[in-house]
């Protein structure tokens, strides 16, 4: 049984044909299953487990970002602390590394595939094998799961965040609002662009996977926002508009 054997075993599952079954039996087609599964999952993970906040941090400014401002390893506390040039090389960094993980998702068990490897992805991120399980809060990635697998729940999240952001003026309170709606409007884009019964399959539970991970990864940002503590953002054109009236 060669590796091109296992991807047809996805290929059968998923696309619902029988060439594979009939020609080595059910069982055989659940172990090559299994073992796809598994390697879309480990694959995943270790790609998330590259931290582009503490490899930059550490490559170039000396410093483990996880010890400097929100102590996050994450996109946010980089452009914070360590300007904007260190914030775009995350971005780069954690999105090259989900793009990665879902196109290799998606080629070894199909669309399925992709969203468990935006999941994995996503927990590699937040707990990094190669920097003591302490890494980012996944929310780059989500959004990243979101473009490649359900490009209409990708924008509809991204108006939610920019709506929330704008209003409340917090990064924090923005993701967990877009990962809390995106279940939803995953099932509400299904029935209304697919015309389905809603969002059926492994993709619903995988979402809902990742709105918990978002959430429990914001624990102390959620105490913060409900005590009015939580940091909050200024817009540039409200930064130029105070130096302006100091000058």
């Amino acid at each position: 049984m060669t590796f091109n054997d296992f991807l047809a075993a996805g290929v059968s599952y998923f696309f619902r044909t029988e060439d594979f079954s009939a020609k080595y039996g059910d069982g055989a087609m659940m172990i090559c299953l299994l073992v796809l599964t598994l390697v879309c999952a480990a694959a995943a993970y270790f790609c998330g487990c590259f931290n582009s906040a503490i490899f930059f941090s550490k490559r170039f400014f000396g410093e483990d970002i996880r010890k400097r401002g929100s102590g996050n390893a994450g996109m946010t506390n980089m452009f914070r602390v360590f300007g904007k040039k260190a914030g775009i090389l995350t971005f780069a960094g954690d999105v090259g590394k989900a793009i990665v993980a879902i196109i290799a998702g998606y080629c070894l068990l199909g669309y399925v595939g992709s969203w468990l490897a935006g999941l994995f992805c996503m927990l590699g991120h937040m707990f990094p094998a190669f920097y003591g399980f302490r890494g980012g809060k996944g929310v780059l990635v989500m959004f990243v799961t979101m473009l490649l697998c359900d490009w209409p729940v990708f924008v509809i999240g991204i108006l939610v965040f920019i709506i929330v952001l704008y209003f409340g003026r917090m990064v924090s309170a923005a993701s967990i609002m877009t990962a809390i709606t995106m279940p939803l409007f995953l099932d509400i884009v299904y029935r209304v662009f697919y015309q389905s019964e809603g969002a059926s399959g492994l993709r619903f539970p995988i979402a809902l996977l990742m709105t918990v991970c978002v959430c429990l990864a914001h624990k102390s940002n959620l105490g913060r926002i409900f005590s009015g503590t939580e940091s909050k953002i200024k817009f540039p054109w409200e930064k130029k508009k105070e130096n302006q009236e100091k000058n």
